[in-house]
């Protein structure tokens, strides 16, 4: 039976995985906001979190409520349906082993005394 729990792909899919994270970082830090503060600050957490991969499946989803519900993120509807797409995937796919999630919960190796 296959686990509930999150993996950690590292090689390629990792790889493709970071890359992803650093353009849905940039994406966020980069993309002209109002000048509300409380969304700038909000969007470069968020931005901050998905380039370190830290809680980077909460922090998508967050980015993904922004760009709903938030001041607009793009000039035109494709490109909101293109940040929500990539967000959406990245919150789908998980942050990859290269990450602060999978350098806190992943995969562990247990040792029992008397084995070697």
């Amino acid at each position: 039976m296959r686990s509930f729990f999150p993996e950690y792909p590292a090689g390629t899919l990792g790889a493709g995985l970071l890359l992803m994270r650093l353009s849905n970082a940039a994406s966020l830090a980069l993309d002209p906001l109002p000048s509300t503060s409380v969304h700038s600050w909000l969007a470069g957490l968020l931005a901050l979190a998905l380039l370190l991969g830290i809680r980077t499946r909460t922090a998508a989803l967050a980015a993904i409520l922004l760009a709903l519900f938030g001041p607009p993120m793009a000039e035109n509807i494709s490109m909101l349906l293109c940040h929500l797409s990539a967000l959406a995937a990245l919150m789908l796919g998980g942050p990859g082993a290269y990450s602060a999630d999978a350098r806190s919960f992943g995969r562990r190796t247990i040792t029992l005394p008397g084995t070697s």
